[in-house]
């Protein structure tokens, strides 16, 4: 059974009880209350007989004169000490045939007698301090039967159409209330569908209880989203980064397997250069694990390097991996700065792979000092990038040409992973292109400088 129709139903029968139980309270009160007002009545009637059944000789003569102190409809009867029947007066003569018990106690008794409702009092009449009989009167009380049974029709009725008016207010008032969790079991039902993160839309500011279920599920998918998009931006970050050492490991093994084994200064050259790049995809994968997880980074320590042998020991290696020319060009010998060796690395392999995906002739390292900052820039001679494209190359995933995305196998990666190296420790990353003069991308150290 639907949620809706238990609604519908549980409300309706709880309605429909009240209904029966305010019924049976309303009707039992009535009955009382106009039973009481008809015992006042005879009450009264009795005690003006009792006061007036010496005086006016009542027991004597013509039953007549009980008519005058008969209530409508009603009968009148006294008996002696011996319990006999004096005198009696009856308003209906059907009464006169209701078998109706004497008895000598003063008291109201509602009886059925011959099939019908009568209600009798019976006082008994002094004269002189002793106890010379009993008054008795009785009346009939259809008519407050027959109000009783309207009575009871009325609230029949009236329970009856509250009920069904229930029903059509139970549909609705289920329709408002399930209306969120409704949209809630649709959205959920697309996201398995389509596999789309969707929220559901919530209408008004008010803070019941489903309205903040609703926005707590907004939330946890919010959350999950970004634990998706946390999850494919660490497997193309991934991809990305571990590209390079695992192509410059092939290839220093490659050629290990050719000449070094008899070429000592090969051998030399390529173990260091393994075990160097095995190293930095050790620290690579922690990184990436620790982007991709909740908790909070580690802090980099920064180190004190010597700028144009570190830029041109990472030349070295792609010289050697790419069989291309790399130029080292700076104004100094010797540069003394403090920044993240390892982050700087990544950012230095990632623009020298990109110069040699999208440059055929030789790429330039060019380091150059002014004040406190440091620039190194990385130069090559390929197609350059245009002016509309050039705001975008940051951008994650963002390509310039599809073509070349499946000429040199790139995503749209490396450029937008340099950007937040470089920011992580406080650098800046800029880039000046032309159509088909080439490309140069600057990092920019500031006050690192210590010699």
């Amino acid at each position: 059974m639907k949620t809706s129709a238990k609604i519908q139903l549980y409300s309706s029968l709880f309605l429909s009880i009240m209904l029966v139980l305010l019924s049976v309270i309303v009707l039992c009160a009535f009955l009382w209350i106009s039973v009481e007002r008809e015992e006042d009545v005879l009450e009264d009637q009795a005690s003006l007989i009792g006061e007036n059944i010496v005086d006016s000789d009542l027991t004597a003569g013509d039953a007549g004169l009980l008519e005058a102190y008969t209530p409508d409809d009603a009968m009148v009867r006294i008996f002696g000490t011996d319990g006999s029947l004096i005198k009696s007066f009856a308003d209906d003569e059907d009464l006169q045939g209701l078998a109706v018990p004497s008895i000598s106690k003063k008291g109201y008794d509602f009886t059925k007698v011959d099939g019908e409702y009568v209600l009798t009092y019976r006082y008994p009449y002094p004269d002189e301090g002793k106890k010379l009989g009993m008054i008795e009167i009785t009346q009939p009380q259809d008519t407050l039967l027959d109000h009783l049974s309207t009575l009871a029709l009325v609230l029949g009725g009236s329970s009856l159409f509250v009920v069904l008016l229930s029903v059509l207010a139970g549909k609705w008032l289920a329709k408002l209330i399930l209306k969120p969790i409704s949209i809630m079991s649709g959205t959920m039902l697309e996201i398995e569908k389509s596999g789309e993160f969707k929220r559901i839309p919530l209408a008004g500011r008010s803070k019941d209880e489903l309205q903040v279920m609703g926005e707590s599920f907004n939330k946890m998918i919010g959350r999950l989203e970004r634990n998706y998009d946390q999850q494919q931006q660490f497997l193309s970050d991934a991809s990305h980064e571990l590209k390079t050492p695992i192509t410059v490991i092939e290839s220093y093994s490659s050629l290990l397997k050719r000449w070094g084994m008899k070429d000592a200064a090969i051998q030399e050259e390529a173990v260091e250069a393994i075990h160097h790049e095995a190293l930095r995809m050790k620290q690579l994968t922690e990184h990436l694990l620790q982007a991709a997880s909740q908790s909070d980074p580690t802090v980099d320590t920064e180190e004190e390097i010597e700028l144009i042998s570190f830029c041109d020991q990472i030349a070295q290696t792609f010289r050697r991996t790419g069989h291309r020319e790399i130029k080292l060009q700076s104004e100094v010998k010797e540069i003394q700065a403090m920044t993240i060796p390892g982050k700087l690395e990544q950012v230095l392999v990632i623009l020298l792979d990109n110069a040699i995906k999208y440059s055929d002739s030789g790429i330039e390292i060019m380091i150059k000092r002014e004040m406190d900052d440091i620039f190194i820039s990385v130069k090559d001679q390929g197609p350059g990038i245009s002016p509309e494209h050039l705001p975008h190359v940051f951008e994650r995933f963002y390509r310039v040409d599809s073509s070349r995305a499946r000429k040199t196998g790139g995503n749209g990666l490396g450029l937008s992973i340099a950007r937040s190296l470089v920011e992580s420790f406080h650098g800046k990353l800029g880039i000046e292109s032309e159509v088909g003069e080439g490309t140069v991308v600057t990092i920019i150290l500031s006050h690192r400088i210590l010699i």
